[in-house]
């Protein structure tokens, strides 16, 4: 059903369409009245099949049928009144956007640029991709594998249609189990000798795969805007075919219209064949438990046995004379039947005086003479010659006579010519499809199937030369209702664009006891086409249609492919295995783009990418993405690290995993008034009424493989403003559920923000260093300069420049920066006096006579020692000064990293 829809908001459709006949959406179109000339695209509609979208680039190969639903809506374009609401609307979203505070948050590489989404992608289900993307996957994922070639569709036999699929998988080598290639949902080897399948590896040779011949189908060829599956095959009359009579005249071999009861049509000749229907009176006796008699005048039937004959009035049907006794004197002739599949013929109407008229099977004659008033006939016996044993008719005047000018005499009109092959392009094989969609049969009285038999001619040139025409022939005969396709195969002595054209020979019987209608299926040219696809794995499918898979599910083949790649394993790179790992893909990534990955020449951090690596892989956290758009490495290095907490970074030219985990008591680096050359400032986000309340996470589910969304609550969150993100690569509702609490909880803890300033020293930092901040805020840690430094006993005594303040009690705890900016500690501190403390370990041995600064020490209560945070930014200032961003770090930003959703 095809629905119109005004607009958007219409509350229902304002046109309805039915739908007979599978088409694609580009025929459905032209065939209601848009122009050839008329671009899709500039049409203001959006169109979708069965709630996706389709994009007018994939109007000529999205198929829609009976049980799909197309809903079509008008759009707004250029500057009507509805364009400019929505563009008002969306300019203050964009205003509002930026001046809504930024929350800290895992990096999603949202602010890289990256290619418009394929619009081909926004329908499932197999689709060409001309000039396209190939398809890249990490992990284990269900694509919907591309078509490399146009598929085929034949006839195998005639109650069996194949088609032929040759698919892209995607870029490099895979595994994929045979029971997870799947038609709809159905795996393939589980339809048996109904489908076959091969998968090839990058490179492998095609030559002797029939799927990977390129047949091109002549568009002009199939189902058409009447709802038909082909173009029929028609015949013409140049004369009409009935008499107009009231009654006849039968007397030997000549048939006459008595005078005042009409005439033959002007234009029955000799040579025509005819169609007679003379019924006698025959009586017809029960025979008992034998055959049933027929006893009459048969001189004029002429009977043999063996005879094929056909009875029309009284006991219509089919038979074979079973014997035959000619009359002698005044007894009448007899005779006795065989039903046509053999056996006797009983139990036929009894009675006296039965109008029948008898002949060979078909009751066909050839006019000899012909004119307005009568006509002269010879009798056609079964091999289709002239019957000269026939002593013609016995005198008869009846209005119950029936003649009509036989269609096998006629020639249909010519469908085509139409090319079959694109311009440029040549062939030396076509082939054509011959269809009857209801079957091809003559019902008798009974209802038994009598065989019916149609002729169709093919003809073909060279379209370039338009020279002289070359015929084949094929003649179908069957008996049965059932649908029929027959494909034909023809071999040209030499390349050429091929035109061709075909016709019916003989009419359509309009007789409501035939099926003989026939049409013109498809047409296909056989092109050059490549032997072997480098670098992408391929699968060759052959699949029977008919009644064992709905057709629209021949264009719904997946596959469960797991990609191979090298990992890394004991510190090394192994050779290409089937993984998920993250590690693999950011290698994979950056050696596919030219960086080096080998161990000592590395543009990798390959000991961070193993350390991560290690706890990825106990975690049991995996990247498993299809990409099938533009993108930059960036872009996609950032969104499979985010899947295991991590993000990128370049750290002097080396490409750096970091992970966001939780933090040991030791801090990598301390920054405090000493080393800072302006004072810390301290920023926090309160908390109003508009702050979000839950996040909802949505990711692909590697089960279902739907989209899913996972709720994601902290205790008294109701979820009335949750944040909606979507993760990329994470298939797993546990990760999800993981990845959307972090969220959650930065959302709730991570809401300080720290900005100082210092001379170079802040380079020693990287990207989510843990540092130690402090300041000279009263009540809070103290910084001051080491002055003295000896061992004392088991302990080890520091000097401060500054006098310490011991006044809140309590446990006290001290850190010192080595020469290299790195941390040391904390410790805890035991007093001395107010300048001299005690801690009883250093792993430094501090140098003091040097003209380097001495260590700077972070001194205070544990509860307010210093300012634990993340380094979000280091930005250089010239020489001689950075700009240092930081966020507050929280251990219970990480508390639900290993927990699982509620049940």
């Amino acid at each position: 059903m095809i629905e119109v829809f005004p607009n958007k908001l219409a509350l229902g459709p304002a046109e309805t369409y039915p739908v007979t006949a599978r088409q694609t959406l580009l025929n459905w179109f032209r065939a209601d009245g848009l122009p050839d000339d008329v671009e899709p695209a500039a049409l203001p509609l959006s169109v979708f099949v069965n709630g996706d979208r389709a994009l007018p680039t994939q109007w000529a190969s999205i198929e829609f049928g009976p049980e799909d639903r197309v809903e079509i809506y008008r759009e707004p374009k250029g500057t009507d009144p509805f364009s400019i609401t929505l563009a008002l609307v969306f300019g203050a979203k964009a205003v509002l956007g930026a001046l809504m505070p930024k929350m800290p948050s895992l990096n999603s590489g949202g602010n890289t640029k990256r290619g418009n989404d394929l619009g081909l992608a926004t329908v499932k289900g197999n689709q060409v991709k001309l000039n396209s993307v190939i398809r890249e996957i990490a992990g284990r994922q269900r694509p919907y594998p591309d078509y490399a070639l146009p598929p085929n569709r034949y006839f195998g036999d005639p109650r069996s249609q194949w088609i032929e699929m040759l698919l892209v998988v995607g870029r490099g080598r895979y595994d994929i189990s045979l029971s997870n290639i799947l038609i709809g949902d159905t795996p393939v080897i589980s339809l048996g000798a109904d489908a076959e399948l091969v998968v090839y590896q990058p490179g492998d040779d095609l030559s002797f795969e029939t799927a990977a011949k390129w047949w091109h189908s002549a568009p002009e060829v199939g189902a058409t805007s009447t709802g038909t599956a082909g173009i029929e095959l028609k015949a013409t009359y140049a004369v009409n075919p009935v008499p107009t009579a009231q009654s006849f005249q039968f007397a030997g071999y000549t048939v006459t219209v008595p005078t005042g009861a009409g005439q033959f049509p002007v234009g029955w000749a000799a040579g025509m064949l005819v169609r007679i229907e003379a019924p006698y009176p025959y009586d017809v006796i029960d025979g008992g438990a034998g055959r049933d008699i027929i006893r009459g005048n048969l001189d004029q039937v002429a009977p043999y046995v063996g005879m094929p004959i056909e009875i029309v009035g009284a006991n219509a049907g089919n038979y074979t004379v079973a014997s035959y006794t000619p009359g002698v004197g005044s007894a009448p002739d007899q005779m006795t039947l065989d039903w046509q599949e053999g056996g006797p013929a009983t139990g036929l109407q009894i009675g006296t005086g039965l109008q029948m008229g008898i002949g060979f099977r078909g009751l066909r004659y050839r006019i000899t003479a012909a004119s307005t008033a009568a006509i002269s006939v010879e009798r056609i016996n079964a091999a289709g010659a002239s019957d000269t044993t026939w002593p013609g008719f016995d005198a008869l005047i009846t209005s119950a006579a029936a003649i009509r000018l036989d269609g096998s005499t006629q020639e249909g009109d010519w469908s085509g010519p139409f090319p079959a092959c694109p311009p440029g392009t040549t062939t030396k094989r076509i082939a054509w499809d011959i269809f009857f969609p209801q079957g091809l049969v003559h019902v008798g009285s009974k209802g038994e199937m009598i065989p019916f038999e149609v002729t169709v001619e093919m003809q073909y040139r060279d379209i370039t030369t338009a020279g002289g025409w070359t015929s084949e022939t094929k003649i179908y005969s069957a008996a049965t209702l059932d649908q029929m396709g027959f494909t034909n195969y023809t071999t040209i002595p030499e390349a050429i664009r091929p035109e061709v054209r075909i016709r019916r020979i003989g009419a359509k019987s309009t007789s409501t006891q035939d099926a003989n209608t026939v049409q013109w299926y498809g047409l296909r040219s056989n092109l050059d086409a490549p032997l072997k696809y480098e670098g992408v794995t391929m699968i060759a499918l052959r699949v029977k249609g008919g009644n064992r898979i709905a057709s629209q599910s021949e264009s719904q083949v997946s596959v469960i492919a797991t990609r191979k790649l090298k990992t890394r394993r004991n510190g090394a790179w192994t050779e290409e295995e089937p993984t998920r790992d993250i590690s693999a893909w950011i290698g994979y990534i950056a050696e596919s783009v030219g960086y080096s990955i080998q161990d000592g020449n590395s543009d990798i951090d390959l000991a961070e990418l193993d350390r991560l690596q290690a706890i990825w892989t106990a975690r049991g956290d995996f990247y498993d993405r299809t990409i099938e758009s533009v993108s930059t490495v960036k872009a996609c290095m950032i969104e499979a690290l985010q899947a295991g907490f991590s993000e990128l970074t370049i750290d002097r030219g080396l490409i750096r995993p970091v992970r966001d985990e939780p933090r040991g008591p030791d801090f990598d680096h301390i920054y405090n008034p000493q080393v800072m050359t302006k004072p810390l400032k301290r920023e926090a986000e309160h908390v109003t009424a508009d702050d979000f309340d839950g996040v909802d996470v949505e990711y692909l589910s590697g089960g279902t493989w739907q989209i899913e969304t996972v709720e994601c609550r902290l205790p008294g969150d109701l979820g009335v403003r949750a944040e909606k993100i979507k993760i990329e690569g994470v298939c797993d509702e546990h990760r999800a559920w993981r990845i959307g609490m972090r969220r959650r909880r930065q959302q709730v803890y991570q809401r300080k923000r720290y900005t100082f300033s210092t001379e170079l020293d802040a380079l020693n930092s990287k990207y989510l260093d843990y540092a130690l901040l402090g300041d000279s805020t009263p009540g809070y840690g103290q910084s001051a300069m080491l002055k003295g430094y000896a061992p004392l006993g088991g302990q080890h005594m520091l000097v401060s420049s500054e006098r310490l303040n011991w006044s809140a009690g309590g446990e006290h705890w001290v850190a010192l920066r080595r020469r290299d900016g790195s941390a040391s500690g904390p410790y805890v501190a035991t007093r001395i006096d107010d300048y001299r403390l005690t801690i009883p370990a250093l792993d430094f041995a501090p140098v003091l006579n040097s003209a380097m600064d001495a260590p700077v020490l972070q001194f205070g209560p544990k509860a307010k020692f210093c300012y634990p945070a993340l380094i979000k930014e280091v930005n250089p200032s010239g020489t001689v000064s950075c700009n240092v961003t930081a966020v507050n770090y929280d251990d219970r930003v990480y508390l639900d990293d290993n927990n699982f959703p509620p049940a």
